[in-house]
């Protein structure tokens, strides 16, 4: 089944912040959309040192922002006003955060949209925020390692959790509320060998972003033979890629359905799309793109 996904910068200031989210999921739903995905960054900066590792478009978006909700209050409140939609973070900077609080809201979040979550994560890029939260850039996918673990671990049945690692440890105890899912899943975002690592070990998916026809193949295909080395099965992960819109001419459109075409021909379960929400035409892309693969 060839599903389409929405995502974009729900904004923390101008004109549609607020309830706007909340108006825009109901819509995507109503248009037969299978999931919105929220973006996650805590702080932004009037410049960065970082390079961000996308396309330009996703860097003069994440320069001129000035800040975002936080997904995981954003999710809460659309999982309230939606019944279907499945909401998800596309991605969530995992090590900047303390995993047992993540790992609570998380849960939380489940529970409260009746199990229709799904955990997008990340390392990030911006050392500039690490910075900021007084979090060490340095060895961020390990700490991830962990954290996801550990994560793991708190999300198990089990009345009782206890975890030790290199980066975080704690004695038994009792976190509570449990996923409303038997197994939340863990989508990874990324497109390095890490990534790869990542997915095989922890993850039930993966979520690509900005890559060509050809980046896609490659990285299926390697995830595959990781996935068999490791005896597990590709059907247990759900692939994503995420496509910003290139514009509104014609041709534009012509070029956004075949990239459509052809990454669900390479085995991508799920084209995340992502009009740009600031712009006036946004719900007519939205319509557009739920036209194009007969939503």
């Amino acid at each position: 089944m060839r599903k389409l996904g929405i995502s974009e910068l729900f904004p923390g200031t101008g004109p549609r912040s607020g309830s706007w989210s909340n108006d825009a999921a109901q819509l995507i739903e109503e248009l037969g959309y299978n999931s919105v995905w929220l973006p996650e960054h805590v702080v932004f900066f009037p410049s960065y040192r970082s390079r961000y590792p996308y396309e330009s478009g996703g860097a003069t978006e994440v320069h001129r922002t000035l800040g975002v909700h936080d997904p995981l209050v954003v999710a809460a409140s659309i999982a309230a006003s939606t019944s279907r939609l499945r909401i998800g973070t596309y991605v969530f900077v995992v090590p900047q955060r303390n995993p047992i609080v993540t790992a609570r809201q998380v849960a939380s979040v489940d529970q409260l949209s009746g199990g229709r979550f799904e955990f997008g994560v990340g390392v990030g890029w911006s050392e500039e925020e690490y910075a900021a939260l007084d979090v060490p850039f340095e060895r961020r996918g390990a700490r991830m390692n962990d954290y996801l673990a550990a994560m793991r671990e708190l999300w198990s049945p089990k009345e009782i959790s206890e975890y030790r690692g290199e980066f975080v440890e704690f004695e038994p105890l009792h976190c509570f509320p449990k996923p409303a899912q038997e197994r939340l899943p863990i989508i990874v975002g990324g497109n390095s060998d890490s990534t790869l690592r990542r997915i095989v070990k922890y993850g039930d998916g993966w979520a690509g972003y900005s890559r060509t026809h050809e980046d896609i193949r490659i990285f299926v295909e390697r995830l595959g033979e990781a996935m068999d080395a490791a005896g597990r099965d590709m059907a247990e992960l759900s692939l994503k890629v995420g496509r910003r819109s290139k514009g509104s001419t014609e041709k534009d459109w012509e070029d956004d359905r075949a990239y459509l075409d052809e990454a669900f021909r390479l085995g991508i379960d799920e084209v995340v799309v992502s009009p740009r929400i600031g712009d006036e035409n946004y719900e007519r892309d939205m319509r557009r793109y739920a036209d194009i693969i007969g939503l």
